[in-house]
């Protein structure tokens, strides 16, 4: 398992992506929403909301990859999908 350094690395990477992106991002993660729902709550298209998801997790692995590694592509990317999980 990672520590919670890594963790606390991960969110202060979700805070400073766009605010669109992290809008998108934290609504599909630590809410659960699907596509049509968060298009349907920021009055946007599906494919809008799948774009801003592409961009936050190209820029988190990007920008995470540095802080890490050694961790594996597949892994780092297991990481930003359960992590807000595990600390919520």
């Amino acid at each position: 398992a990672l520590s919670s350094a890594a963790s606390d690395v991960y969110k202060r990477q979700i805070d400073e992506l766009p605010e669109k992106c992290r809008l998108v991002f934290l609504m599909s993660r630590e809410e659960g929403l699907k596509t049509k729902e968060i298009a349907e709550i920021l009055s946007v298209q599906e494919s809008t909301v799948r774009v801003q998801m592409k961009i936050a997790i190209e820029k988190l692995v990007a920008r995470l990859k540095p802080s890490f590694p050694n961790i594996s592509f597949s892994l780092l990317l297991m990481f930003i999908f359960n992590v807000i999980y595990r600390s919520a």
